[in-house]
């Protein structure tokens, strides 16, 4: 049985930044009920019970995220904590995760997460320049307060990788970017794809990444990659470490790059689930987990189709000779952005040095 993949959004989407590109803000708005409320500690508790039923002893990957999941508070994470060692009678394996714009860590935040193994995803586009579509509610910048945090993080000793958010600008100045993180320390990166809106508004399309941009960003940014491999002082970018994976015939570990999409639980704070975070809309709305139980779920005729989907492949791509680099990409960035261009020409000269790593 395949780990059971858990997303849980404590604050729904609330959130204390005003990110320009927020993704999940359009997600919100593109639903009925933008706002789910504050997940109450009693739907936690039922959520984990089903959760724990399900796995069976079997891994359990946990992740908290939002909005900001921050907001929900130190109590309720502390809550959240006791509940998974409490109701882990099976004893799975517990691999525990959150995702913030780090503009709230102190101290105790640190205190929780180094005691409970929790590996943080950090959101930093990169330097000043890079980080400026990350502001707060009044406008102003949160570059300083996130180092901050980074710095907080590597003293209480809590794993950490830095999540960036990968603009059309940025795209094309990701060796300042890379040599950024470097002198900082942060060697887990993952560059994640500005996604359009779901509303297909597209005004401020400085944001968004076209071939030629996605295609500047995967030479340099590999160039820089394999040097400090080569050179001994490896920094992981998690695409490539993925395509390192794929040129090897093995499976890559992240989500959208094995050609399909995978059965993933995201629980909102008033009980709704869906099956990505990229899909939290009332098209894909799967139930609620205070009726329904994740075996349901996962087998209701919504699940079903949005699996299949993601399979629907077209027949110019399977007679490409690097599909089984490509093999479609995540579903979700296959409607905003056309990499085959881009990754034509990166494979080209990526792929033999790609197959002699490691």
């Amino acid at each position: 049985m395949p780990p059971l993949s858990l997303m849980i959004k404590p604050a729904s989407g609330k959130c204390n930044l005003r990110c320009r590109y927020c993704f999940y803000h359009d997600v919100a708005e593109n639903r009925e009920t933008p706002d789910k409320g504050n997940m109450s500690l009693s739907l936690l508790e039922t959520t984990l019970i089903k959760a724990f039923k399900y796995a069976n002893g079997n891994q359990m990957l946990v992740n908290f995220q939002g909005g900001e999941p921050l907001l929900a508070g130190k109590g309720f994470m502390r809550a959240a904590i006791n509940m998974i060692n409490r109701l882990n009678v099976k004893k799975s394996p517990v691999y525990l995760g959150i995702q913030t714009n780090g503009t709230l860590i102190d101290d105790e935040w640190c205190g929780i997460f180094a005691e409970n193994r929790f590996l943080v995803g950090l959101s930093l586009d990169g330097d000043e320049t890079a980080n400026e579509n990350r502001v707060d509610a009044d406008g102003n910048p949160t570059f300083d307060k996130v180092l901050n945090a980074a710095t907080l993080l590597k003293k209480h000793g809590v794993q950490f990788n830095i999540l960036s958010v990968l603009t059309a600008k940025n795209a094309m100045r990701v060796d300042k970017i890379y040599n950024f993180f470097k002198s900082k320390g942060f060697n887990q990166i993952q560059f994640i794809p500005c996604l359009k809106p779901l509303s297909g508004d597209t005004a401020d399309d400085g944001f968004y990444l076209d071939g030629k941009s996605y295609g500047a960003f995967l030479l340099t940014a590999f160039a820089l990659y394999q040097n400090d491999m080569k050179n001994g002082r490896y920094v992981s970018i998690r695409q490539f470490d993925n395509f390192v994976k794929l040129a090897r015939f093995e499976q890559a570990e992240q989500c959208g790059m094995n050609g399909h999409c995978t059965h993933q639980f995201v629980v909102e704070a008033d009980g709704s689930v869906y099956p990505c975070d990229f899909y939290c809309t009332d098209d894909y709305y799967l139930g609620n987990i205070s009726t329904d139980d994740f075996s349901s779920l996962e087998h209701s005729p919504r699940a079903v189709a949005f699996i299949r989907e993601s399979l629907e492949i077209p027949e110019q791509c399977k007679k490409c000779e690097f599909y089984m680099m490509c093999k479609g990409g995540c579903k979700r960035e296959r409607r905003d952005l056309d990499k085959c261009t881009a990754y034509k020409t990166f494979f080209r000269l990526a792929l033999p040095y790609l197959k002699r790593m490691y």
